[in-house]
């Protein structure tokens, strides 16, 4: 154990059960665990796959290379009632 384990655990003596169970929500919450670390490692393997969660578009192409976007600003301001822009 190390010095650093040993003055968290010395500071832990004395609390009461409903101070020790707040430290322990505390740490469950906000502390890494095993099952967490496990879930960021899935989702890794699932962006190295080419799998992406509904949502999670930003970044990717998703107009074809060879579409002019301003082909349609015309019928756009049309549609708005900018005519004449």
């Amino acid at each position: 154990m190390t010095v650093l384990q040993s003055q968290v655990i010395q500071s832990l003596e004395g609390l009461s059960d409903d101070n020790l169970q707040f430290l322990l929500d505390m740490i469950q919450r906000f502390m890494r665990t095993d099952q967490m670390a496990k879930k960021d490692n899935n989702k890794l393997a699932m962006e190295r796959n080419g799998i992406h969660r509904l949502g999670s578009l930003e970044g990717l192409d998703l107009i074809d290379a060879d579409y002019d976007i301003d082909e349609c600003n015309n019928e756009i301001a049309e549609m708005f009632g900018v005519n004449g822009i």
